[in-house]
This record gives structure tokens, C-alpha cells and sequence, in this order.
């Protein structure tokens, strides 16, 4: 068993010593054709390298160039935004008063018609008895031809589908505020 090993490891060392002495006898031989071909190659590799290179650092550039536009634009559009933000509360607040103003009005007239009502019922022209006129009864009213739902069939037809605001002011193109005082303002003309 021990004559297998010593067979093996000596064939093993006879391959490594052949293997040393085959490149020292080709490397020996002249071979100037060959140095050549090598040179070329060489030069080849360079230039290839170089242009490589210049193309990475146009990459590189250009790169940077388009980081620094996409950092100017977003820049642009966040000040846009605060400034689309400023002038929402603006009309917010302002669309606020308006409907404070509304409530206002609404508040004075409803007393000057029950006033009038009144007046009118007592008084009557010389001569006649005074009768209590009876109350008037309520009229069921039909929607008024310039009622704020006919002027925006689309938005109550967007609102009734359950669309949000966000949406029906991407459909119709109108603001946010806007659509929201002509929602309020039709609660008002149902009530």
C-alpha cells in the first residue's frame, strides 16, 4: 500500500519539474513577431482604456448636471407649492367671511319677512273690520330655474357618485374652495 503513495507523489514531482522546464525552453527562443503583435496589443488596450475612461467621466458629468437641474426644479415646484398653500388659506379665510356675511344677511331677513307678514295681516284699508288674515300655508317650491345645481350639473353629479373633492376639482377644473362653497351653498337652497 505504501508503494502506491511513493508512486504517486514521485509522478506528481516529475510533472511539476517538466512543467518549470517547458516555459524556460520556449521563453529562451527569440521571437520578435510576436513582440510586435504584443506592442500592438498593447497599445490597443491603452487607447480603448483612455476612451473608456473619458466616457465614464462624461457619464459622470452629465450626471451631475442632471442632478443639480432635477434639485433646481424641485426646488421651484416646493415654492410653488407653498405658495399655492398661502393663497388657499387666504381664500379659505376669506370664503369663511363671506359665509359668516351670508349667515348675517340671512339672519336679518328672515325677522323683516315675518314682519312684513305681520303688518300686512293687521292692517287693512279704512273702513273694513280688522280680520286676522290666516297664516299663509307653505308652498312646496319648485327648484328655481337659476338654482346653483343647475349651473353645476357635473360637480352634484361627480358629489352624488360620492367622488371627493380632491376628485371633482381634477374633473371639472375648478379650485377646492370653490367647490365647496357651491356645495354649501346648495345645503342652503335645499334648507
Amino acid at each position: 500500500m505504501n508503494d502506491a503513495w511513493l508512486y504517486v507523489v514521485l509522478l506528481g514531482a516529475a510533472a511539476v519539474v517538466y512543467a518549470f522546464l517547458i516555459p524556460k525552453a520556449s521563453a529562451s527562443k527569440p521571437s520578435s513577431g510576436s513582440d510586435r503583435v504584443v506592442k500592438e496589443v498593447e497599445q490597443t488596450l491603452e487607447q480603448y482604456m483612455a476612451e473608456m475612461e473619458k466616457e465614464n467621466d462624461d457619464l459622470v458629468n452629465l450626471l451631475v448636471q442632471i442632478r443639480q437641474e432635477t434639485g433646481a426644479k424641485q426646488l421651484s415646484l416646493q415654492e410653488q407649492l407653498g405658495e399655492m398653500r398661502t393663497r388657499l388659506s387666504e381664500m379659505e379665510r376669506t370664503t369663511g367671511k363671506h359665509e359668516a356675511k351670508i349667515e348675517q344677511l340671512s339672519a336679518i331677513e328672515a325677522p323683516l319677512a315675518t314682519m312684513r307678514i305681520a303688518r300686512d295681516a293687521f292692517v287693512q284699508p279704512a273702513g273694513e273690520p280688522a280680520a286676522i288674515a290666516p297664516a299663509p300655508e307653505p308652498e312646496l317650491e319648485a327648484e328655481p330655474e337659476d338654482s346653483v345645481r343647475n349651473r353645476y350639473p357635473q360637480l352634484f353629479e361627480l358629489h352624488d357618485q360620492g367622488k371627493s373633492v380632491d376628485a371633482i376639482a381634477k374633473a371639472t377644473g375648478l379650485q377646492r374652495g370653490e367647490i365647496q362653497l357651491i356645495l354649501r351653498l346648495a345645503k342652503r337652497e335645499e334648507a
